[in-house]
């Protein structure tokens, strides 16, 4: 697949977790896929993937803004900003780096590093 309909895939993903749609989401990934959270956790398959799309503290869908893109290939960088209200009345804000590799337009692979901001 093209590097844009690459970054089509990933921000149909990221569209996935603002409309708290599991079925958009899933829809996105390889069977096998691996997501690596750093200093956080690590899921293998799609069914490891889907037991972590929400925090357990969340209240509610994320607001994700994107403010770069890059694709080359099968990869694909995204960074940004995550914002998403949570269960103690308090707001998560955070800045994030996201690199995806992708096999047959699914993503296979999906490194985050998130930089929590101040509450």
């Amino acid at each position: 697949m093209s590097a844009e309909n690459n970054k089509a895939v990933i921000r149909k993903l990221n569209k996935g977790f603002e409309m708290d749609s599991d079925e958009m989401i899933l829809s996105c990934l390889a069977d096998d896929v691996r997501w690596d959270v750093e200093g956080h956790f690590t899921t293998h398959g799609k069914a490891e993937f889907k037991d972590n799309i929400r925090g357990e503290t969340a209240d509610g869908p994320p607001t994700i803004t994107i403010k770069n893109e890059i694709a080359e290939g099968n990869y694909v960088a995204v960074e940004g900003h995550v914002s998403c209200g949570m269960k103690n009345g308090m707001v998560f804000n955070a800045v994030f780096h996201n690199s995806y590799y992708l096999e047959n337009g699914l993503i296979k692979r999906m490194k985050s590093f998130v930089v929590p901001l101040s509450m």
